[in-house]
C-alpha cells in the first residue's frame, strides 16, 4: 500500500520537472556557430527558464557598414510577431466590453465588406485573428509590401476584391489584410490611434520602454538595427522596409519595433497568462484553437506532434510533451521568432537583422531541443545546406523560342481593382514595369517566349523577379496580363499570381 502511495504521488508531480536548465555559454556556443555559418551580422537572443530570465545577450553589430554592437536594448523589427500584439490588444477591448470576439466587423467598421454578403454580414472579429477567411495564401499583401502606401481603410475598401480558393472557416492559410483590420478596429472603438493604444495599455504598463508602434519616436535613436540579405552570395546591407519616419498602415500586422529586453518582459507576461495585468479568461482566449492545422507524419513521429492549430496571433502545437505557443516574423532583411512552452516557465527570443528564418529556427530548435532532452534531427550546417540546394538560378531560364508581337503593342497602362495601375512603357532599352503603388517593383521586361516576359526589378533587394503573361482579345490586342514570381523561394507576400491588370 505504500508504494502503491508513493506510485500515485510521483504520478501528481508536475509533468515536466525533467526539463534541463542550458546554460549562458552553452546559448553563445549555439548562437555564434549559427550567426557564422549563415552570415547573420548581429542578433538577440533571451531565454526565460522555470519563470526567471536566465539569459538575454546581444551579438554582433548593428551594421556591417557601422561600428555599432548589438545589446539587449537594440531595436529590431519583429514584423509578424505584431500580430500577437494586435490580438492582445483587441482582448483589453473585449476586457473592457467595448467589441466582443463574436460581434460582425461591419458593426464597427461600416465599410467593410468582402467577396460574398453572407460572409461580410457574418465575419467577426475573432475571425480577423484566425487565418480562416478562406483568402489563398498572402492574398493582397502588394497593397502593403514590399513598399505600397495603402493605409488601413483603403485596404478596408479593397478586399471586397479578392478572391478565395477555399470555403470560409474551413481550412488555415496564412493572410496579413485581416490583422490590418483588425488594428482599424482600436481607433473605431476608442477614437485613440493603434499606437497611442499599444503605448497606454500594453507597453507603458508592462514598462516596456523600448517597444513602439510609433516608429516616429525612433528617429532620433542611434541603437537600430539596420536590415541585410545575402545577395548573389554575399552578405549587404539593404533597404529598409518599414521606414521609421511615419506610421505604417501595416504596424498591425507586421510594424511593431522592439529590444530583447522588452520582448522578455512581454513573453514573461504571457507565460504567467497575463498575471497582473489582464484577467485570465481574456488571455486565454488568445491561446485557444480556433483554426485546427494539419499534423503530417514527420511531425508526428519526429516531434511527437499531436495537435497544431492557430489561436488569436499565436501559434499552437504540441512537441515532445509540452504545450508550445510561438510565432515568426519576417521582413525584408528583419526576422524574430518568440516561443514559449507556459507550463515550464520557459520562453525563447530571438531577434535578427538578416532575413534568413533557418537561422532563428536552427538557434531555437537547439535551445528547446537541449531543455527537452530531445536530439537534434539535423545540425545547422544540414539546413544551410538545405536552404542553399532550394536556390534557383534565375538566370538560366530560357523560353521556346516563340515571338513577341511588336513592343508598342503592350505599351499602355494597366488597372488592377485592389493593386491599381501598372505602366508598361517603351524606351531605348525595350519594355518597362512601373508600378505606381509600389515604387520599388520597377524594372525592364525580358523577353521570355511569345507573350510571356521577365521582370527584373532594378531593385535587386527583392529576389522577387516575375514572370508577365500578356493576354490577348479576339482582335489580337493585348488586353491585360497576369503574373507569377519566378522562383519558388519568392516570399508569399509577393503576390503577384493574385492581381487581374486590365488595359485600358
Amino acid at each position: 500500500m505504500k508504494l502503491f502511495k508513493s506510485v500515485i504521488i510521483i504520478s501528481l508531480l508536475p509533468l515536466f520537472a525533467w526539463a534541463d536548465d542550458i546554460s549562458s555559454q552553452k546559448i553563445d556556443s549555439i548562437v555564434e556557430d549559427v550567426m557564422t555559418i549563415f552570415s547573420v551580422p548581429g542578433i538577440s537572443v533571451g531565454v526565460i527558464q522555470n519563470g526567471k530570465v536566465t539569459h538575454a545577450k546581444g551579438y554582433g553589430v548593428r551594421a556591417i557598414t557601422g561600428d555599432g554592437m548589438v545589446d539587449v536594448d537594440t531595436y529590431f523589427g519583429i514584423a509578424s510577431n505584431s500580430k500577437g500584439f494586435t490580438a492582445t490588444a483587441l482582448a483589453l477591448l473585449v476586457e473592457d466590453g467595448k467589441i466582443k470576439w463574436d460581434d460582425p466587423v461591419k458593426k464597427h467598421l461600416s465599410e467593410f465588406k468582402l467577396w460574398d454578403s453572407y460572409i461580410t454580414d457574418n465575419f467577426s472579429i475573432r475571425d480577423l485573428l484566425s487565418h480562416h477567411t478562406g483568402l489563398p495564401l498572402g492574398s493582397g499583401d502588394l497593397m502593403w509590401w514590399p513598399d505600397a502606401n495603402y493605409q488601413p481603410d483603403e485596404i478596408i475598401r479593397k478586399m471586397r476584391y479578392l478572391k478565395p480558393n477555399r470555403g470560409f472557416r474551413t481550412t488555415y492559410e496564412y493572410n496579413n489584410l485581416p490583422f490590418i483590420v483588425a488594428g482599424a478596429l482600436i481607433p473605431a472603438v476608442t477614437g485613440k490611434s493603434y499606437e497611442d493604444f499599444l503605448q497606454q495599455r500594453i507597453f507603458e504598463p508592462l514598462n516596456m520602454d523600448r517597444c513602439t508602434a510609433n516608429t516616429p519616436l525612433m528617429a532620433n535613436d542611434n541603437n537600430i538595427a539596420v536590415p541585410h540579405a545575402v545577395l548573389d552570395g554575399s552578405l549587404k546591407q539593404i533597404k529598409r522596409y518599414l521606414v521609421i519616419d511615419s506610421v505604417a498602415g501595416s504596424m498591425a500586422a507586421a510594424g511593431i519595433q522592439c529590444s530583447l529586453d522588452d520582448l522578455l518582459k512581454w513573453q514573461m507576461m504571457h507565460i504567467n497568462h497575463g498575471q497582473g495585468f489582464m484577467n485570465r479568461n481574456s488571455h486565454d482566449a488568445l491561446w485557444q484553437v480556433n483554426t485546427a492545422m494539419n499534423v503530417d507524419e514527420k511531425q508526428m513521429i519526429q516531434d511527437k506532434t499531436h495537435f497544431r492549430g492557430y489561436g488569436l496571433g499565436f501559434s499552437l502545437n504540441d512537441y515532445h510533451g509540452v504545450k508550445v505557443i510561438s510565432h515568426g516574423g519576417a521582413l525584408i532583411g528583419m526576422y524574430s521568432n518568440l516561443t514559449m512552452a507556459p507550463e515550464i516557465g520557459f520562453a525563447i527570443t530571438i531577434v535578427t537583422n538578416q532575413q534568413s528564418g533557418a537561422a532563428y529556427t536552427a538557434i531555437k530548435n537547439q535551445i528547446l531541443n537541449y531543455v527537452l532532452d530531445v536530439a537534434n534531427p539535423v545540425t545547422t550546417t544540414e539546413i544551410f545546406m538545405s536552404v542553399e540546394k532550394s536556390r534557383l538560378n534565375e538566370q538560366q531560364l530560357s523560353g521556346d523560342g516563340r515571338p513577341a508581337l511588336e513592343f508598342d503593342k503592350y505599351v499602355g497602362i494597366y488597372n488592377d481593382h485592389w493593386w491599381d495601375d501598372v505602366e508598361i512603357s517603351k524606351n531605348d532599352n525595350g519594355l518597362y514595369f512601373s508600378s505606381k503603388r509600389s515604387p520599388s517593383l520597377r524594372g525592364k521586361l525580358i523577353h521570355f517566349e511569345a507573350n510571356v516576359f521577365i521582370v527584373r526589378w532594378d531593385d535587386r533587394n527583392h529576389e522577387a523577379d516575375a514572370y508577365v503573361y500578356f493576354s490577348i482579345d479576339n482582335n489580337d490586342q493585348i488586353n491585360g496580363f497576369t503574373m507569377k514570381a519566378v522562383s519558388t523561394r519568392t516570399d508569399f507576400s509577393y503576390d503577384f499570381h493574385h492581381i487581374n491588370m486590365i488595359k485600358r
